[in-house]
């Protein structure tokens, strides 16, 4: 029905998507473990340690955000703003609507410039 995808060997040198390493590969052909099982729980504490070494924290849901710029934004946005509190936004372009646009989903009071 369909072709099988078997594209010749390419050097990807663009933003995205990259060559991956063939370790990469061969992990990502492994079974799935599910995000509770206890071996993932476990990589992910790992994670979280090594996380906390990089950004010289003690918190201890130190987390990537592996996403779009508007995630990356959000992530920010919702961890440091509570609801209530009072937040300017420079409205230059889509990232400041987007700004605003978050912050009342928290409930921030909002004021533009």
């Amino acid at each position: 029905m369909f072709g099988q995808i078997d594209p010749p060997h390419r050097l990807l040198m663009g933003p995205g998507p990259v060559n991956v390493h063939p370790r990469v590969l061969r992990a990502m052909s492994a079974d799935m473990l599910g995000q509770f099982d206890p071996e993932m729980t476990q990589y992910m504490n790992e994670t979280m340690a090594l996380y906390r070494r990089v950004f010289m924290t003690e918190n201890r849901w130190t987390l990537l955000v592996d996403g779009t710029a508007r995630a990356g934004i959000e992530a920010a946005l919702v961890s440091l703003v509570e609801p209530g509190a009072r937040l300017l936004v420079v409205q230059a372009g889509r990232f400041g609507l987007l700004l605003s646009e978050i912050g009342q989903r928290i409930g921030a009071e909002i004021r533009t410039l």
